[in-house]
């Protein structure tokens, strides 16, 4: 779903426990397991820490470098831009999980953007950005549901 200044994914059922999916998530030495958007990933699980990433928003791998601005186990973690003030683009994407059950949850993953240049960005990007994170999506659903089966 694109926005004026947001981008998310389709939410998404995951026929897993959520700390299954949560745990997945958060082992980010290991998304090229299972993660086409965002095969690589480095950072430690801590608020502020450098999340290094190289994602591919259609043309090729490109690094990307944010920090962890949200850790709430079970529930959402975020990173975000450096944010400095003066930036033409602020953005945080958040990957959110809620409880359905003992085995299933929803996940959704948005990007939210500020600044004086959103309109441009918007433009440029966001169909780009949903489409990765429509992709990350049913990545995670497969990959957690083979994980949880066993």
């Amino acid at each position: 779903m694109i926005t004026e200044s947001a981008v998310s994914s389709d939410p998404i059922i995951i026929n897993a426990p959520v700390e299954v999916v949560w745990d997945i998530i958060v082992d980010f030495k290991n998304y090229g397991l299972w993660n086409q958007f965002c095969p690589e990933a480095e950072a430690d699980l801590t608020l502020g820490s450098p999340i290094k990433m190289k994602v591919d928003l259609g043309n090729g791998l490109q690094d990307q470098l944010e920090y962890i601005s949200r850790i709430e186990p079970h529930v959402a973690i975020a990173w975000a831009m450096e944010n400095k003030p003066g930036d033409p683009i602020h953005a945080e994407r958040t990957q959110k999980l809620e409880r359905i059950d003992a085995n299933s949850c929803r996940y959704v993953s948005i990007d939210e953007f500020s600044g004086p240049a959103v309109n441009d960005m918007m433009q440029a990007m966001a169909k780009p950005v949903e489409a990765g994170f429509n992709l990350c999506a049913r990545c995670l659903k497969d990959y957690a549901e083979r994980v949880h089966a066993g």
